[in-house]
């Protein structure tokens, strides 16, 4: 099986109020050092764990705020240090504002081939608020730009339940959005993380029921234009699900370089220190920047395949868990799958254990009783 991917890129042009990302401002004068690690780092696994890679994601932070040409020489190198699968998805996450068109062009003649731009609302004024750097023009820019540069699979990543958003502004974001024909939307719940700016405010925030009435106009809206739920947060259209997320989904082996980046190997668990020079004086050290590892035992590994598969719209399979763990999630967990299908929250439909229209209104509590 094939393993995925993600490099880590901590840079941003600011830090938005809901933040709490690793993920630094006003500190490009790391890049070139950064990324002189990252590859160092690559070069590392390449030669201890010579796999092939089908999926390869550069998250952030906002890569798209580097220099370009740093971005893109990292991706060439990258291809010569490891092995990248020639049908590869190659996804950048981007912010509008921060790359023009031909920063785009250079980008997709790099090799990428899947863009992530964070447009989180069109209202401007509620951008504002959120901290973000671009208005809805900047958006309809940026996107136009990708489109013109070559790049034909796209996702929007939008956030509901602002300060005083209402149904009808979340309604006009969706049909604005849906106009654009992307291939790709996510649709996150704004949450409150401690550290950040928006902790310490005075926030006028959506309560649990209409958080839940905006979910469901998503669902209905979203499939109306074509935009099929996959997993709880995102909708796609058919054959348009991004690849590399779904590893995390299916608990598939994905290795994470950068600062504080996460990886799942196997039974092994293991994440990087994450400040950003602590980072690059541990990999120039001894080529890694380890923090913490641990091994998964069986029991664990059930928990997580099944709390993360259930997130999808397909659910989890009763043959590849019976496969992977050599035993029934029917007797692992009879006692939540009972109560919940007893419910009507999860329903099994042939061989997949998955949730019900009304269950993912309350997936977090279900999901829960499988940890």
């Amino acid at each position: 099986m094939n393993t995925g991917l993600y490099i880590h890129i901590p840079f941003c042009k600011s830090k938005c109020k809901y933040c709490d990302f690793n993920s630094y401002a006003n500190m490009e004068k790391y890049t070139a050092l950064y990324f002189s690690a990252l590859l160092e780092e690559a070069e590392h696994y390449a030669k201890i764990n010579p796999t092939v890679f089908d999926t390869v994601y550069f998250g952030g932070g906002t890569p798209t705020s580097v220099d370009i040409d740093l971005l893109c020489d990292s991706i060439n190198t990258l291809r010569s240090v490891m092995k990248i699968h020639p049908d590869a998805e190659i996804c950048a996450e981007c912010n509008p504002g921060t790359i023009d068109y031909e920063g785009l062009k250079k980008l997709r003649l790099s090799g990428i081939n899947r863009l992530s731009i964070g447009l989180q609302t069109t209202d401007d004024e509620k951008l504002k608020v959120l901290g973000r750097i671009h208005t809805l023009n900047d958006f309809n820019t940026c996107f136009e730009n990708a489109r013109r540069a070559g790049f034909d699979n796209i996702s929007i990543d939008l956030m509901y339940g602002l300060p005083d958003m209402t149904i009808e502004d979340w309604s006009d974001t969706l049909d604005k959005v849906c106009s654009f024909g992307a291939e790709h939307i996510s649709c996150y719940s704004l949450k409150i993380e401690d550290g950040t700016p928006f902790a310490k405010m005075q926030l006028n925030l959506p309560d649990d029921d209409l958080s839940a009435d905006m979910y469901q106009l998503a669902v209905e809206k979203l499939n109306r234009f074509g935009y099929e739920r996959y997993e709880i947060s995102n909708f796609a259209k058919p054959g348009r699900e991004s690849r590399h997320n779904l590893k995390y989904w299916h608990c598939d082996d994905f290795l994470g370089l950068g600062a504080g980046a996460y990886s799942c190997i196997g039974n092994h668990r293991f994440s990087n220190v994450s400040g950003l020079c602590e980072y690059i004086d541990a990999v120039n050290c001894c080529g890694t920047a380890i923090d913490w590892n641990s091994e998964e035992s069986a029991s664990d590994k059930m928990s997580e395949f099944m709390f993360l598969g259930l997130r999808c719209s397909q659910g989890v399979s009763y043959r590849e868990f019976k496969s992977r763990f050599g035993c029934s999630f029917t007797e692992v967990f009879a006692t939540p799958i009972k109560k919940y299908t007893d419910w009507g929250f999860l329903i099994l439909e042939g061989d997949c254990l998955k949730f019900s229209d009304k269950g993912f209104f309350v997936s977090n509590t279900i999901l829960a009783d499988f940890v």
